[in-house]
């Protein structure tokens, strides 16, 4: 090589290192997307689809999660995602649109979502927030009684239910408006009365420690009231209380 060679190959490694300096060498590249981290600066909470990023956006309830914040939507999905900096907390109902990672330590739900963008949602009607219960599950042993709705007028001589284990179901029985006079009741993470066609299913909640709620259909369909007894299951529903076990 001549000198003239070599003056010009350590000319241009010179320039490289300085271009290198300037430019942070090692550091992301500015157009990758951004690493994310949870709440205490650990790792990032999921990893990036590779190729062209597909955007999804779920609305839900947040949950605390055993390592990150959970999304609970009204058809039951569970969703993970990292908090951040959001003003938002256990409870709220939100619209997240985001990625889902392809790797996560989140370790909950069906998928962990990157998040590009978290708001205030409305709940729709079919979201029940779990708050309202007391964080009182439904059981058999809960709901075996008769039950009369609350009010002034609350009448235990005259029980507008009662709740029979029978084989293979747990039973309603009562007058039902348009509807045999008796129900199955479903229970697990939707609790519902479990009515024939074309009637619709009522959601039900614990209103704790001795009450239950029988709510109208948990859609934002048209709904033609339903009586129980003497209740009129329309608007929020209506709370009934035990009257015995």
């Amino acid at each position: 090589m001549t000198t003239t060679s070599r003056l010009q190959s350590t000319l241009a490694i010179a320039a490289s290192l300085s271009l290198a300096a300037c430019t942070g060498a090692g550091e992301p590249d500015p157009g990758s997307p951004p690493e994310i981290s949870d709440e205490t600066g650990n790792p990032a909470a999921g990893t990036r689809p590779s190729g062209q990023p597909a955007l999804v956006t779920k609305q839900g309830r947040i949950g605390d999660g055993v390592e990150c914040a959970t999304l609970t939507t009204p058809d039951g999905e569970l969703w993970s995602f990292t908090m951040g900096d959001t003003d938002f907390a256990a409870g709220d109902y939100v619209s997240i649109t985001g990625e889902i990672a392809d790797a996560s330590f989140c370790q909950q739900g069906q998928g962990t979502l990157i998040v590009q963008d978290i708001t205030k949602a409305e709940p729709p009607a079919r979201d029940r927030d779990p708050a309202r219960a007391g964080g009182i599950a439904l059981t058999t042993e809960y709901l075996i009684g008769e039950w009369v709705a609350k009010g002034v007028d609350a009448d235990c001589a005259r029980p507008d239910f009662a709740i029979r284990r029978s084989p293979g179901a747990l039973v309603l029985e009562a007058e039902i408006d348009g509807h045999d006079n008796d129900a199955a009741i479903v229970l697990g993470n939707y609790p519902r009365l479990d009515l024939d066609e074309p009637r619709q299913d009522l959601p039900m909640e614990a209103r704790g420690p001795d009450g239950v709620a029988i709510l109208r259909p948990a859609t934002d369909a048209a709904y033609d009231p339903l009586t129980i007894g003497s209740a009129t299951i329309a608007g929020d529903g209506v709370v009934f209380i035990r009257c015995s076990g």
